[in-house]
């Protein structure tokens, strides 16, 4: 049983194990929907001419309520009494609004419906997530955050590597409403495990909220005034910018460049690469916590976006052979891809470690620079930070995409791959200097 902040001890691996595992249903669930699923389905429903527009604005109208929904959530579950708990209610509704509105995704048969049970979901999913970050401060003891953070980090990494692996198999295979099916399934069982064996019994500090409109002007102001707070968010979305873009394209690069519209080889091709990203990923991040916990935060994200954005140039100059012949060639033989695609491996293993060193100090960050008894308000603003940033990137770059796209080639690929890549490893350069700013807690 995870211990509680009015009773603390110090943490097992098993008490991170069931305090992390809901993470790993949410980040299934957006792997797949947002690398394979809705590009598959978007474009299905609108063609290939358009499918860039159609991504983008589909996720930037779903996302924003994202952007909006997370803080207040887990800025009401910060002040909630009741029996069940202060974050309990939230996780089981929300989750339960999940299945309902993935059910009517799988149904829709036009893009705009996809579109209204995108918002819907992005609405119910996000009730959880907020309340649920929130439990960190909540039950983990201070000196055990930065552990808190790997293992938190390590599920979703795990959730994303299940939600390009096996969702990818599932959709390759079984079709797009297996694939949905299987993350209902997922986000039942690791809601149940949460909501069982995760105590929820911090009281609020804070009275409850007497007004809608206190619940926006607190959500929104009161991380005004914690400037390392506001910098260490200005980080995280460029730098979460230049990751998402880079998952976000991936299905489109391979199918266009490399496979011509080719559903499954596409999907066979993204599962491979993206999946080697994750799995190094998960490699890297628990060493990395442990080691955040004696240096600090700062230099592993310094270290992991340097590294990630190394990873992005490979796929900026992707267009050019330039592994040996004698690696590359029975490289690829063995993956049975192309050998263009092998050498994008390369890419896949740097950005891989980048993300795990991101990721294993990602939540222990925030931790340190927010007030705990109000992590649920913080953590859910946090996602704007998330959110926004798959609104921002996939926005931007899903408009040059098509027009760049619709023009001359550029360094021997179709002209938008090469201009958003470089777009995204300006966004994780700057990024990763931003942190620069950000003065944690002493270690």
């Amino acid at each position: 049983m995870v211990a509680t902040v009015a009773a603390p001890r110090r943490l097992n691996h098993l008490d991170f194990a069931v305090l992390a595992v809901y993470w790993v249903a949410i980040g299934y669930l957006w792997q797949s929907l947002g690398t394979l699923i809705l590009p598959d389905l978007v474009q299905s429903l609108v063609g290939p001419r358009d499918k860039g527009k159609a991504l983008s604005v589909l996720e930037g109208i779903g996302t924003v309520m994202a952007v909006v929904w997370q803080p207040m959530m887990g800025a009401v579950s910060d002040r909630t009494r009741g029996r069940f708990g202060r974050r309990r209610p939230f996780i089981v509704g929300g989750t339960i609004g999940d299945v309902l509105f993935l059910t009517g995704l799988a149904l829709s048969g036009s893009y705009w419906l996809v579109v209204i049970f995108y918002l819907l979901l992005q609405t119910a999913s996000n009730t959880a997530q907020g309340p649920y970050q929130g439990l960190i401060p909540d039950v983990v003891p201070a000196n055990q955050r930065g552990m808190a953070s790997g293992f938190y980090g390590l599920a979703n990494l795990f959730g994303t590597l299940f939600g390009t692996v096996v969702a990818g198999l599932i959709l390759a295979h079984a079709g797009r409403s297996a694939a949905i099916g299987s993350i209902v399934a997922l986000l039942l069982v690791t809601m149940l495990v949460t909501v069982l064996f995760v105590p929820d019994r911090s009281g609020p500090v804070l009275d409850s909220f007497s007004s809608p409109w206190e619940v926006v002007r607190a959500t929104f102001t009161t991380p005004l005034a914690y400037p390392n707070f506001l910098w260490l968010m200005a980080s995280r979305l460029l730098i979460l910018m230049g990751i998402v873009g880079i998952q976000s394209f991936t299905l489109f690069y391979f199918s266009d460049i490399f496979f011509h519209g080719d559903s499954r080889a596409t999907t066979s091709a993204t599962t491979a690469v993206v999946g080697l990203v994750i799995l190094l990923a998960i490699i890297v991040t628990l060493p990395a916590a442990r080691v955040s916990d004696r240096i600090g935060r700062r230099p592993l994200i310094l270290a992991g976006g340097t590294i990630a954005a190394t990873g992005i140039l490979v796929l900026v100059f992707g267009g050019y052979r330039w592994v040996p012949a004698a690696v590359l060639t029975p490289l690829a033989a063995v993956l049975g891809l192309p050998e263009l695609v092998a050498q994008t491996l390369a890419a896949g293993l740097l950005i891989g470690a980048g993300l795990g060193a991101f990721l294993s100090v990602d939540w222990a960050f925030i931790t340190d620079v927010i007030p705990t008894d109000q992590a649920g308000l913080f953590f859910g603003f946090s996602n704007i930070a998330t959110a926004g940033s798959g609104i921002i990137a996939r926005f931007i770059a899903g408009f040059l995409l098509d027009h760049f796209n619709a023009g001359p080639s550029i360094l021997r690929l179709p002209g938008g791959y090469p201009v958003i890549f470089g777009l995204f490893f300006c966004w994780l350069v700057l990024g990763t200097a931003l942190i620069l700013k950000v003065r944690g807690r002493p270690r």
